[in-house]
């Protein structure tokens, strides 16, 4: 009687376990699943040649806009020269100093 309890008890728990990894197992497949076919389902409707002309379509106006924009900063006319000045039509900010230029009268030796 005892080593019928034991071996039923132990069956139990195998039982347990198998079906506990088994489901685990199951669910993990089902989602690999999903997520294979929910993205082909995309790189479907993405790549199909009907969709190719609009994704070109937008990916040159993306670039388009990019390069206007780059276009749009004010450039200065030559850097070499005394004479700079900005392109026109571009409105003018001022800047920030360098931190050299800032006159400490403290720290600074004087040649007397």
């Amino acid at each position: 009687m005892l080593p019928y309890l034991i071996y039923s008890v132990l069956e139990a728990i195998s039982n347990a376990i198998y079906t506990s990894v088994i489901t685990i197992w199951s669910i993990e497949q089902a989602l690999i699943n999903l997520m294979m076919s929910t993205f082909l389902f995309v790189l479907g409707i993405a790549c199909h040649p009907i969709m190719v002309i609009p994704m070109l379509l937008g990916g040159y106006y993306i670039l388009r806009n990019c390069w206007y924009r780059r276009a749009k900063n004010p450039r200065l006319d030559s850097s070499m020269d005394g004479d700079v000045t900005l392109m026109a039509g571009v409105r003018q900010v001022p800047r920030i100093p360098s931190y050299r230029s800032f006159n400490v009268g403290i720290d600074t030796p004087k040649d007397d």
